[in-house]
């Protein structure tokens, strides 16, 4: 099983490194939404959104934040795969994965998030400010400086527990998963219906190596909540490798609905079908698979499991 690198979004750089990395993410697609808060179904102001690119490996930037109508657009990016996550103080973040194609008829519908207000916190101006200094501290990789911005504000301000997942990240990303599960599980503990926290959990013990541990959070993620390839491919691995095909094959199953050209996440959804004795699904799967990725060094192992399945 493959295993794909999870990753740790990030916010807005100096405008001398916005300008590098914008010229990595060039290209001549485009994408936008709007955002709406949940409670009320109203379009939801200054929110930040952070469009990331897999294939460079960068961020667009500057991050665009939402106007008073909720609405957000970002031009000239690159197509192929993004991940988005979605944040304001005092929200639930949410992160989704899309795929950016030039065709301009493929976004005549803006992509529509909601976001679910934190009951009972209340969030000062100054530390909006002050998160958007350490935000850019940890989007240059000076985690150690971001940390230090964030662990001052909690102490000033201890009800926004919520700024330990910031925290964690910062931990998460310098490799220090112990460190890092301590602080998501500090936000688990006050609001443990989080699913963006959950994964955090999850891919935190899957990196730190306890494979075991990561396959027990992965199962607490709800299916109907996961809107990016990571958690979703990182789960179904994560629990094949543990023996549970059965629950592998949904998460698969869920990575190639959010993104219905993820080739390795058709040939994993065929392998894991094909240990579950489902071969019409195991076949329709492995044939997707080669239909997008025909040069893959398991396209020969997708067509002899094919042939074999199909056999008169």
């Amino acid at each position: 099983m493959i295993m794909k690198k999870t990753l740790v979004c990030v916010c807005s750089l100096s405008f001398i490194l916005s300008a590098g990395l914008f010229a990595q993410t060039q290209g001549k697609a485009k994408m936008k939404g709007i955002v709406y808060e949940e409670e009320t179904g109203q379009p939801l102001p200054g929110v930040t959104v952070r469009p990331y690119c897999e294939s460079v490996d960068a961020y667009y930037l500057p991050s665009p934040v939402t106007g008073g109508d909720g609405k957000w657009s970002v031009y000239f990016i690159k197509t192929g795969m993004w991940k988005l996550e979605f944040e304001k103080v005092g929200y639930i973040p949410q992160s989704l994965s899309y795929r950016v194609v030039v065709d301009p008829g493929s976004l005549e519908k803006p992509i529509e998030i909601k976001l679910r207000k934190i009951k009972n916190l209340v969030v000062k101006e100054t530390i909006v400010a002050d998160m958007g200094r350490a935000d850019k501290l940890f989007a240059e990789k000076k985690y150690d400086e971001a940390r230090a911005i964030y662990e001052k504000l909690l102490a000033e301000n201890p009800d926004v527990y919520v700024l330990n997942k910031s925290i964690g990240n910062c931990y998460f990303a310098s490799e220090n998963y112990e460190k890092a599960l301590e602080c998501y599980m500090k936000v688990f503990d006050k609001q443990p219906d989080r699913a963006d926290v959950i994964a955090s959990i999850a891919h935190a013990y899957n990196n730190w190596g306890k494979k075991d541990r990561a396959a027990e959070w992965y199962k607490k993620v709800p299916l109907d909540q996961i809107q990016d390839i990571d958690t979703a491919y990182n789960a179904g691995v994560v629990l094949y490798n543990s023996g549970n095909v059965a629950e592998a094959a949904k998460y698969f199953k869920k990575a190639v609905e959010v993104d219905k050209e993820f080739a390795d996440g058709y040939y994993q959804l065929g392998m894991a079908s094909v240990a579950l004795n489902k071969s019409e699904e195991a076949v329709e799967a492995l044939k997707k698979f080669l239909q997008l990725a025909p040069e893959s060094p398991q396209a020969a192992a997708a067509r002899s499991v094919i042939e074999a399945l199909t056999k008169k």
